[in-house]
């Protein structure tokens, strides 16, 4: 049912979206002054996004660039120094029958759509799906690119050939691709992140309230995942990886996540006997950042944190199953990483058309990841690590 409202209503507005478009179509600009990023997904998602920004930035210095995310992802977009403002809006909110007959839902779109329209955007650039397309277009920018797979019919003026999966590459490199059909002249191969000052005190001083001294080794366990219950390593096997980690080199072992991920933290902490604080649901993106970047250690699935561990350069332990790691695993990372998973006929399977939930009920491509490979994979990165 879900699926279904979902396609019939991105139809509706992708009909209406481009009918709107054709009946306003502009000249094509003589110079870009000001530019219209949209990137409408997931947390990892937006970082990957991050060396279009820089790129486009490098190549119009003196423009104004603005990013279309979504709100909660939008405290990652405040920490990238290239743009001049971010504009959010909820995408998602009509992928419910509820939300999409909610009239404050549309209210939101139409005061979205007349505020971005007022900038009179040069470029839209439509990172991903037909939603970044759609926005962008409703947006009325003079010129607007984007991938033929990612974009509506007749909603984009300009689009490149291909689109996400056509190849099986990094999703970064779709994004550097981009980059460079938008005119960017290089576009950066690694991604980067800092970490914000008052971030990082918040997190010194938290961790010295748990006890934890700057001496201290750290390891980070993300045990959720946004997208799909299949991306998640079980969690008494993170139990029992908490307890043997913590058990053989006596470092402490926190817990981290969103609101979101609080039941499956408790149920980690229910079943284990090492000394595991927790700081889930606790924690802002900026913060988030701040604590990753000060582990020792961190320990995931594909998620979120996996991409902002890659891009803080720290080293890693993750387990993979229903996601191919060539396209969403860590890219081109500056600290040490070990990535299990199990080489099963129908793993991978995910294609971000729909959440990684598996069909038999039970991800046994996740429960052959097991806690020894994943144990052993942690200890010798941290022994590796503050000798």
């Amino acid at each position: 049912m879900r699926g279904a409202v979902r396609r019939v209503s991105y139809a509706v507005v992708g009909v209406g979206a481009a009918v709107w478009r054709a009946s306003r179509k502009s000249h094509p600009p003589q110079t870009i002054d000001r530019i219209l990023i949209c990137r409408v997904d997931l947390l990892g998602d937006l970082l990957f996004t991050r060396p279009l920004i820089q790129a486009m930035r490098e190549a119009h210095p003196e423009s104004k660039i603005t990013l279309l995310t979504l709100p909660y992802t939008s405290p990652l977009a405040a920490m990238y120094p290239e743009l001049d403002s971010i504009v959010t809006v909820d995408t998602n909110r009509i992928r419910t029958l509820g939300g999409l007959l909610n009239p404050e839902t549309w209210k939101e779109y139409f005061t979205t759509a007349r505020l971005l329209r007022q900038q009179r955007f040069d470029l839209g650039v439509s990172v991903c799906g037909r939603t970044a397309s759609l926005c962008v277009a409703l947006a009325g920018a003079k010129k607007s690119i984007g991938y033929a797979r990612e974009g509506y019919p007749f909603v984009l003026d300009e689009v490149i050939p291909g689109g996400r999966y056509v190849e099986r590459k990094h999703e970064v490199e779709y994004v550097r691709s981009l980059g460079q059909g938008a005119g960017a002249r290089s576009v950066p191969s690694s991604l980067e992140l800092s970490v914000g000052a008052a971030a990082s005190t918040s997190i010194e001083d938290r961790l010295l309230t748990l006890g934890v001294r700057d001496v201290d080794r750290l390891v980070v366990i993300h045990a959720g995942a946004v997208n799909g219950s299949a991306k998640r390593w079980p969690p008494q096997f993170w139990a029992r990886f908490a307890e043997r980690v913590s058990t053989e080199t006596g470092a402490w072992v926190l817990l981290a996540g969103a609101a979101s991920d609080e039941p499956l933290a408790r149920e980690v902490l229910n079943h284990t006997s090492a000394p595991a604080l927790s700081l889930v649901g606790n924690t802002s993106i900026s913060e988030l950042v701040a604590l990753i970047a000060r582990a020792d250690l961190v320990a995931t699935g594909d998620s979120g944190p996996l991409h902002l561990a890659v891009a803080l350069g720290r080293p890693l332990v993750a387990a993979y199953g229903p996601t191919d790691p060539k396209i969403h695993g860590p890219f081109h990372p500056s600290g040490p990483v070990r990535l299990h998973r199990a080489d099963i006929a129908c793993s991978p399977c995910y294609s971000m058309e729909a959440a990684a939930e598996c069909p038999l009920g039970d991800p046994i491509c996740m429960r052959l990841v097991t806690v020894d490979q994943m144990v052993a994979s942690a200890l010798e990165l941290l022994r590796g690590t503050r000798d």
